[in-house]
This record gives structure tokens, sequence and C-alpha cells, in this order.
């Protein structure tokens, strides 16, 4: 395929998601390990952020038997390198799920989303962002009834799986820890454009702060989830440095669940249906003795739990499922909702894009030393909170999450390179407390088609109303901060809204319906609450109700998304139920 691109840009474009897509020979006989009929005390469904921690705390317990099964492969050697995010969706590594054709956002067609498949899940995929989200959040979880869910309950479930390297941030020893399995701290390498959105925010007053200590109000250049410049996801976190030398820990990968056994007369899970990814022909089931712990993800727990009779009875009886448990799973999907409708262009010498023989030498020295710019994402690690007008800004509870996407911009396109290189800055603006809920449900009995994804966006006019005064902030009072540093803001209104003027309430309202990228946050469709809650799928203890021996421990359990990345708190919800669990059952 022809390359309009920047000569040595355009090779690794074509050959980097090559690379990417390969599977070895040993990753694709990882199926030859299970065998129909097995028996584990544990078996657990989804090896993302959540379903990591869980396989290493639980066989931490030596005569437990702990099964992991993943429908994606091992995660390549390539996928570790930060600036190649962008390299990685639409490959192997992700699911490439797109949303049903109708809502607002991207023109009233299907919207594509990123979620991740392989050993590692999500945090092999997304963009690495250390943030937890906001303490009063978790307080909100625990008043509607989440007994031991609080930001005080969590916690200590938070510094468990830290180990911060930054050894100003790791000091704060009330927020932070050392010694945990996943590795954080900020890239190797600073880019020079950081600098100049730190001051500009500073000007306007919003201090420099650690959104994931006391304070999250303010701009920081936040921390990821990398160690010595390569990416650290959970699978390198949680299970590279065991699976070898726990005998009782099984990872088997491109194995897919179809549903999960339940005894019809007791309600009592007992194991999976699987088949292989790469033999269609080729299923069985496996036996679960003590627990089956769906760690799928927002999308695909509640695809899992509807096949096996756990959804609306309204959706299960017409595709012929027997009704196990009449329970709301995939309602109250949430997401946080986002735009990069604004764009900034720089100058010459602001720019960050350098000749074909200087990326080659930049790709040299990170392969010595895992440094440099390819050891980094740009501009993408300046995070800021800020208050809308309906936010009160006397509380330490901001609705407005703005970061910066760095873009290259080719004869007119956005060309895919590495993040590190860039011509053009977007100002992403996520709502991060959104009213808005769409749903998550299924039209066939087919392991293999996807779920119908109903993102619902702006049904609420709140998230509107926020969203409109995000964009005003930045023309009215950031664009003139980062104008004065030689930044450009492009005024040119969207073909879509071209009939409306650019900077007005109007502009934005028509700019919504232009929006096409997701965050891929994807939360609540398992949702956690007590009993006296009718819309609740999971106990307090992530015990599914009206099933025995079944649980869910992920993302989608969070009954209001937090303000953060979710990958912080899939790992926090992944300490907390290997607590409960061994609890309840050693």
């Amino acid at each position: 395929m022809e390359c309009h691109g920047p000569t040595f840009l355009c090779t690794l474009s074509t050959f980097v998601p090559l690379l990417l897509n390969y599977q070895t020979p040993e990753d694709l006989a990882s199926t030859k390990q299970l065998t129909d009929g097995d028996e584990y005390d544990f078996i657990i469904v989804g090896a993302g952020p959540a379903g990591c921690v869980l396989a290493n705390r639980l066989s931490e317990v030596s005569n437990w038997t702990v099964l992991l099964l993943e429908s994606g492969g091992e995660e390549p050697e390539l996928a570790n390198v930060p600036a190649f995010v962008p390299y990685i969706s639409h490959t192997r590594l992700t699911w490439n799920y797109t949303t049903q054709p109708g809502d607002i956002i991207c023109r009233g067609e299907p919207c594509s989303t990123v979620n991740g498949r392989a050993l590692g899940g999500g945090s092999v995929a997304n963009n690495m962002l250390f943030n937890r989200g906001n303490g009063r959040e978790l307080d909100d979880w625990a008043r509607l009834g989440n007994t031991g869910w609080s930001y005080e309950d969590l916690l200590p479930y938070f510094k468990k799986w830290e180990n911060n390297q930054d050894p100003l941030i790791a000091k704060d020893r009330e927020h932070h820890a050392t010694g945990g399995p996943q590795s954080v701290g900020q890239f190797p390498h600073e880019d020079k454009n950081d600098i100049f959105i730190l001051k500009a925010f500073q000007e306007l007053g919003y201090k420099v702060t650690d959104v994931n200590g006391f304070n999250q109000t303010g701009v920081t250049r936040l921390q990821t989830f990398q160690q010595d410049g390569e990416r650290m996801s959970a699978s390198r976190a949680f299970l590279a440095p065991i699976r070898k030398s726990r005998k009782n820990l099984r990872i088997v990968t491109n194995v897919r669940v179809t549903k999960v056994v339940i005894d019809e007369d007791t309600k009592e899970a007992r194991g999976v249906e699987y088949i292989w990814e790469n033999d269609r022909n080729s299923r069985g089931i496996i036996r679960a003795t003590k627990e089956v712990i769906i760690t799928s993800g927002s999308i695909n727990s509640p695809k899992i739990l509807m096949n096996s009779g756990i959804g609306p009875s309204d959706v299960l009886e017409p595709l012929g499922i027997k009704v196990i448990a009449d329970l709301k799973v995939g309602h109250n999907f949430q997401n946080h909702i986002h735009s990069t409708e604004l764009h900034f262009n720089l100058r010459r010498d602001q720019e960050v894009l350098p000749k074909s023989e200087e990326v080659f030498q930049d790709l040299l020295t990170y392969t010595a030393k895992r440094k440099g710019p390819v050891a980094s994402e740009g501009v993408f690690d300046i995070i800021a909170y800020i208050h809308s007008r309906y936010s009160d800004p006397s509380e330490n509870f901001p609705d407005i999450q703005i970061y910066f996407t760095p873009h290259l911009l080719y004869n007119g396109t956005i060309f895919k390179s590495p993040m590190a290189y860039y011509n053009r800055i977007s100002v992403a603006q996520d709502i991060v407390r959104p009213r808005s809920r769409g749903y998550i449900t299924i039209n066939t009995t087919d392991p293999f088609s996807q779920p119908l994804i109903h993102l619902n966006y702006f049904s609420d006019k709140h998230d509107v109303d926020v969203l409109v005064d995000s964009y005003n902030f930045v023309v009215k009072k950031l664009a003139p901060k980062l104008e004065a540093f030689g930044y450009s803001l492009n005024t040119t209104p969207a073909e879509v809204c071209k009939d409306f003027i650019f900077g007005t309430d109007e502009y934005w309202h028509c700019t919504i319906k232009d929006i096409e990228m997701l965050t891929n946050h994807f939360s609540g469709t398992c949702k956690m609450g007590p009993s006296s809650d009718s819309t609740a799928v999971v106990d307090p203890r992530l015990r599914v109700y009206n099933v025995k021996k079944l649980r869910v421990a992920d993302a989608s359990i969070q009954p209001v998304i937090v303000s953060g990345n979710t990958n912080s708190i899939a790992l926090t919800i992944g300490e907390k139920a290997a607590d409960m669990i061994i609890k309840d059952c050693l």
C-alpha cells in the first residue's frame, strides 16, 4: 500500500503494525495446555488489569490452582515502546468494536472503540496515564450502600500495587507507595512543549499539583505506567515475574470463553465453556471447584453474563437463552465524554518533526538506552483538572479534564506516526462526571459477534452544557496564554458546522455531532450495589446476585465512573477482589 507521508515515518507506519500483529508459534500453541474437563479451584476470565492482579494474588495461596484465560495473545515487545501507542489500535491487540449508529456523535455513524485484547488487556493499548480519579467519587460509592469501597477503604489497595519511581512524589507516603508490582513514573524524556503548556495554566492561576495526591484541581506532568522508558502493562507487572515459578498458575491465551456453566437447580457456577480462537471447531468445558471470576471488561463481561443466562429477561428470552438471574446486566453504561475539536498550530521551532535520519537516530537511542523522544508520548502527559461554571470551585471536585494530543498533519491529513513527532496539538476535553447513560446488549447467541454498544451520549443536557463551557474556557482563557508562547488557535470552522460562527455557543452545539474519538474508559455495566438496589448486578463483595460462586471484578462494577483513567481503578478493584476472595474461600 502506498504511503503518503514522511519517508522514514512511512516505513514505521507500514511495518510496526505488521510486527504487532505477528504471533509466535508458542503463543498460538498455548491452547494445547487446555484439556476439556480439566478442573481448577479458580477460573479467571480475561487478563486485563484486574485479571492479572487476581491471577497473581490468588496463586500466592500455594494449595489453590488458578487458571487465567485470555482470548488475545501475548504482548509483543514493540507494544512496550511508549511513542508507538497509535500503531496498537486496530491490530490483534484490540477488539476493534464499533458502536451502534444513531448517536449524536460520529455524525450518526458507528464510532470506533479501542479495547485491549491481549495479556494485560487495556494496559497494553492505553496511553499509560496514572490517574486514580477523585476520592470523593469513591466516598459516593460507599454512600450508595457499597460498604468497604470508600476512598479511605481503597487507598491501601491503590498503594498496594504501586511502585512509584519519582522520589519527590514517592515521599508523600500518605498517598503513594514504593515496592508494589506496578511501576509508575514520569517519562524519562520531557517534551520541549510541556513547559509552555504548564506555564499557560499557571498564568491562569492553576497550581502544579499531584492529581493522585491531596488536591486534584490544577495542572501536572502526569506519571505513567512505565519503567525505565518502557510501558509497564499489568501483564509485565503481575504475570511475568511469577508465571514460570508458580506451578499452581496456568495462563492460556487465544481462548474465548463463551459462557459460564451454571447448575440450573442450585444456581451455582460450575465452570466455563470455551472455544479456541484459531480453531473454532475445538471447544470444551473447564470446571471450577471454588469460583469463576469474570474480568473481561465493561463490554465483554456483560456479554458473557448474558450468554450465560444472567441479564434482562426481555433480552435473553427472545434469543432462547434460559434466564438464570434477571438482572440489569449491560445497563448503567458510562464513559468520559471526549472532544478534540480545538487545535493549535505551532511555530516551526516548536514542531517536533525531525528528518528521517534523526528519527532513525532516535530509535537507536531508544533501543540502546530507552531514552529520547521515543520514550515519551509528546505532550500527552500534561493534564489539567478545572471547574466548569456548574461545579463549585471551592470544592476539590473538578468536572473537566483537559489534556493535549500531538498530531502530525501532513498534506492536510493526520498521519499516524509515533506520538513524539508532531506539528499540531489538539486540546482534548473530557467530561469526567457525565450524567448520560448508555447500555450494552446482545441480539445473537453467536459468541463471535460483537455486543451492541449504545453510547447514548448527551442524553442528559447537563453534559452538553459542561462541554460548551469547556470549549469556551479553552478559546477565551487558555488560547490567549498559549498564543503568547507562539501557538496559534485554528479558528477554521469544521466543515459540518461552517454555517455557524466559530466560538459561539451555537457553533459548539454543532461540533458535538463531529466528535469521533472515544476515551474508551468504559464502565458501569455490571453495577455494584446493595441488595436494595434493583439495578445492581453484583453485591459489595462483587458476587453476582442470585448465582453462587460467581463474581465480576473489573471496571464494569463501578456504580459511578471515576474521574481518572480506568487502568488505576481496575488494578485496585483487582486487589480488593483478591483480598475478599481469599478471606471468603480460605
